[in-house]
């Protein structure tokens, strides 16, 4: 072989290692970016954390509640649904976890309310998640209880049933409990998890991320409690 031949290889193969090096550092520093390796562990940190100005006042005993408002007509809420649900599962027994639909339009009101009485007849492992996959996977649009009802009817209830509750006073006391936590929580968009009635954690850098941010809270709240003790 030539040493012209032998210069242009050595060339070649040069360049094309330059390349493949930069390739790998972009893609590594893209996945670090992306993994909980990239993520600042101080919860002071967070990008999307803010403090409730006058907290509902908590004793020592009470269980930490950690409350997350969604809408069944949102995405992001059915896509958290399962991480959430797995989260609350690994729960110890001081952490009480619960959700509030948020409710900015009519059709949110009655979907609220929908979950609201499911809750209220212990029909929602039957129907949750099922109704998030409905809006979202199949496009259905429930447009009034009527056609809610027919949608749940024989899953752990009965249309005439879930009509009966729906539009029970206690239902709808639940209903105005919601809209009331809405307004002091001053929330603003779903998912967001409040969490013992003082802190309220969003998902700008991701539902993960959110997640940490909630565990760290509870347990800055269970050394707080602690040393009350």
């Amino acid at each position: 072989m030539a040493k012209k031949d032998r210069r242009v290889i050595l060339a070649r193969n040069t360049i094309i290692g330059f390349i493949a090096v930069v390739t790998i550092a972009i893609f590594g520093f893209g996945s670090y970016v992306s993994s909980p390796l990239s993520e600042q562990g101080d919860i002071s940190d967070a990008d999307d954390l803010r403090e409730v100005e006058n907290p509902r006042p908590r004793r020592r005993s009470d269980p930490i509640t950690v409350v997350e408002f969604f809408a069944y007509t949102c995405v992001h809420c059915k896509n958290f649904d399962p991480m959430i649900e797995e989260w609350a599962a690994e729960q110890g027994k001081d952490v009480a976890f619960s959700r509030q639909p948020a409710m900015w339009s009519p059709v949110q009101i009655m979907l609220g309310q929908t979950y609201l009485t499911l809750a209220d007849k212990e029909t929602l492992p039957q129907n949750h998640a099922r109704i998030f996959r409905a809006i979202h996977d199949s496009r259905k649009q429930f447009q009034s209880a009527d056609m809610v009802g027919d949608y749940v009817d024989g899953r752990g209830l009965s249309k005439e049933e879930f009509l009966r509750a729906f539009n029970s006073p206690r239902v709808k006391a639940a209903v105005r409990g919601a809209e009331t936590d809405l307004r002091e929580f001053k929330i603003s968009a779903t998912p967001s998890i409040v969490v013992a009635g003082r802190y309220i954690v969003g998902m700008k850098a991701g539902m993960g991320r959110a997640l940490e941010v909630v565990d760290k809270l509870v347990a800055q709240i269970r050394a707080e409690d602690q040393t009350k003790g």
